[in-house]
């Protein structure tokens, strides 16, 4: 579940927990978001995608000639904080540059493709640098911020903006909450005169009143009919010559709808993903990776939001976020088991199931078995209640030493056990 940017605002500056992560759709790259939007009739910068040094000074000599301008190469990776991320094999900083010349662009390329931005959202491992993109520059009068998500309780699109853009909306919600606005959007018919008229206002657009709502109605156009689960637009600028642009951009598509969506499943950078991610989409497991170092296994979204938060306020770092449901089948278990096992960031694991559909005797048995082909070594936190939870006990009785595993059965106590556990395992 996407929540809304309002909310993971305020809870990523109130609370810091884990439970306002959302969850992993289809992202696409800047380049690529903002051929998209393009073809909705948006506005962008001119630029284009390079893959090498040489492609690099081919672009920022196109934009050289064609625009008269020098270029911003902007390194392209799935998350954000490039501007003030550095390369982990060069310790080269930053992963957006202004380039005046190709010869620069080239260069700057160089230590970028390849490489792997550090960011504060990318952990210590960094993301791979695989394309930068060149863009040409802007005589920026004015930035702004837009997103574009769906608010859950109102079951409604909504947009959420505000005439402070180009920073981090975290720091506005912060600084200056009032300059946070939001709008509802009806599903089939869009914004309506009146909506633009006060989003114009709030962003004091008001010479740019018919650009700015065919860009508003271009960009909702584009979110509905793709199924994006977020477009952010930080920043929307006004330029001096151009007037209105998408100055960058990130697009998130619900990747529960890439069957209707198949221009954006052909696109789809899986060159990121780990090994886990791929092993778990095959599995059909829903698995996303955070950092940590308790990995954890639990059956149902809400159960696994819940248990990542506790794990937090204990001091705990959670790895990962791994929903194996109700009817997850023998195979799925041991591979979600072995996924853990074998990711080396991983010092302890943290099982904690509700046994409903999902029978707590057939999990053990899937760990048993995952033992047997794996021999792990990995200390294991479990926490078993409900169905079939006394008989999936009895089965390891006597085998809790040789598996490595704790039992606790309170949830506040199983979780503050697997914190405890995981500092004494600690690899790293």
């Amino acid at each position: 579940v996407i929540m809304i940017v309002m909310n993971l605002i305020k809870r990523a500056v109130k609370s810091k927990r884990l439970s306002a992560l959302p969850l992993r759709g289809i992202k696409l790259h800047e380049y690529q978001a903002q051929k998209l939007l393009s073809s909705f009739g948006a506005p962008v910068p001119h630029g284009q995608v390079a893959f090498n040094p040489d492609e690099a000074y081919s672009v920022a000599s196109s934009i050289k000639k064609t625009r008269g301008t020098g270029s911003v190469v902007k390194a392209q990776i799935l998350g954000g904080g490039r501007g003030r991320g550095y390369f982990k094999e060069n310790n080269f900083q930053k992963g957006v540059h202004l380039v005046k010349t190709p010869e620069e662009a080239k260069e700057v390329a160089s230590k970028m493709i390849g490489k792997s931005l550090v960011t504060k959202q990318s952990g210590p491992e960094g993301m791979k640098c695989n394309s930068v993109y060149l863009v040409e520059t802007l005589k920026i009068k004015k930035e702004m911020y837009l997103a574009f998500t769906l608010d859950r309780i109102q079951s409604a699109p909504v947009l959420v903006y505000s005439p402070e853009g180009g920073m981090a909306i975290e720091d506005v919600a912060e600084a200056t909450p009032e300059k946070i606005f939001k709008t509802h959007i009806d599903v089939d018919n869009g914004f309506t005169e009146e909506q633009i008229d006060e989003i114009v206002k709030n962003l004091s657009l008001g010479e740019y009143r018919e650009s700015a709502g065919q860009v508003l109605k271009s960009l909702y156009k584009c979110f509905h009919s793709k199924d994006s689960d977020m477009i952010e637009i930080n920043p929307m600028v006004v330029d001096k010559d151009q007037g209105i642009l998408l100055a960058d951009s990130k697009i998130t598509i619900d990747d529960n709808a890439v069957y209707r969506q198949p221009d954006i499943l052909e696109i789809e950078d899986r060159s990121t993903f780990s090994k886990n991610e791929i092993i778990a989409e095959e599995s059909h497991l829903s698995y996303i990776p955070i950092g940590g170092n308790i990995g954890c296994l639990v059956n149902g979204a809400g159960l696994a939001m819940a248990t990542m938060d506790i794990l937090s306020i204990h001091g705990g770092r959670p790895a990962n976020f791994l929903d194996v449901g109700g009817g997850a089948a023998g195979d799925q278990m041991i591979t979600a088991i072995n996924m853990l096992c074998d990711d080396p960031t991983v010092d302890t694991i943290y099982i904690n199931i509700f046994g409903g559909i999902l029978r707590c005797d057939l999990l053990v048995e899937s760990i048993i078995k995952a033992n047997d082909i794996h021999n792990f070594s990995t200390p294991i936190v479990m926490r078993l209640n409900g169905n079939k939870s006394e008989e999936a006990k009895a089965l390891l009785k006597g085998k809790e030493e040789q598996l490595g595993i704790h039992f606790e059965a309170d949830f506040d106590k199983s979780a503050k056990l697997a914190v405890e556990v995981a500092k004494k395992a600690q690899k790293h």
